[in-house]
């Protein structure tokens, strides 16, 4: 079996689908607001994976001001404190 060779979508100005009986249905072109939602759409996946990234760095670095502020400040005061004593 032949590997499938991903393509492109092209862009659709107009179709005009003939049936067997006839008759032929004209659909027109899509809207803006159809392009732009069919290329979220085609791009959800790495979208949703990229903003989970960007929280995630969000949150560290806000994890990371509260444990500089409160848990490393409170050791240097006690080793400063020490050390001048003796």
């Amino acid at each position: 079996m032949l590997p499938k060779i991903p393509t492109r979508s092209r862009l659709v100005r107009s179709l005009d689908l003939i049936t067997l009986d006839g008759r032929i249905y004209h659909f027109s072109p899509p809207s803006l607001l159809q392009r732009l939602l069919r290329g979220a759409f085609a791009h959800a996946e790495t979208i949703a994976i990229s903003a989970a990234i960007l929280a995630l760095i969000y949150i560290a670095g806000f994890a990371a001001e509260a444990l500089d502020r409160s848990v490393f400040d409170a050791c240097n005061d006690r080793l400063a404190r020490s050390v001048g004593m003796s």
